[in-house]
């Protein structure tokens, strides 16, 4: 009986836009066979409305990295880890073995980026509501804090799901053409 393997990740949570989180993947007890020639990784992430499958690196003999995927929703996601090796095929399946090496939950949660992407979307082309954006001015955020914030802001309005017609300047710029 083979038992299943410790992996340790490094992040146990991500943003829901994504892409700037590095998840880390510690592979312990004898599974560090990075030497395996086209030996590859991937992670499932697994949640109730979307799935992301993302390739995981080597960065040293028994450590894996991979970018956090984008996620539409705050929720707690099963992520597998799991291993292809060419020319190891099951029985009738010439190509590939892909085997799961492990599982672990994984939190997608909400943050300030998502939060002021969600404010945008909804005060778009209203009179005056923009108003509570200028609270921002009031708290000198550092320019390398804000140009962080910038970037985290624009992949959340990127992985946003936005309504039917919307347009940063309203909807009464589609209606007077």
């Amino acid at each position: 009986m083979v038992g299943i393997p410790e992996v340790e990740f490094g992040k146990h949570r991500g943003t829901m836009e994504g892409g700037k989180v590095v998840i880390t993947v510690q592979l312990c007890d004898g599974e560090q066979t990075q030497d395996e020639e086209g030996e590859e990784y991937f992670l499932l992430f697994s949640g109730s409305s979307q799935s992301h499958l993302t390739s995981a690196l080597w960065s040293g003999h028994d450590t894996l990295h991979t970018l956090c995927p984008a996620h539409d929703c705050c929720e707690a996601v099963q992520v597998t880890l799991c291993r292809a090796r060419p020319g190891r095929p099951p029985a009738g399946d010439p190509l590939v073995s892909v085997v799961a090496v492990t599982e672990q939950r994984f939190n997608f949660v909400q943050d300030l980026a998502f939060d002021m992407a969600q404010f945008l979307v909804s005060t778009a082309g209203r009179p005056g509501g923009l108003e509570g954006a200028l609270l921002l001015d009031e708290c000198q955020i550092p320019p390398e804090e804000c140009e962080r914030l910038d970037e985290s802001l624009s992949l959340a309005l990127r992985h946003l799901h936005l309504p039917d017609g919307w347009n940063l300047l309203g909807t009464h710029l589609r209606n007077s053409t």
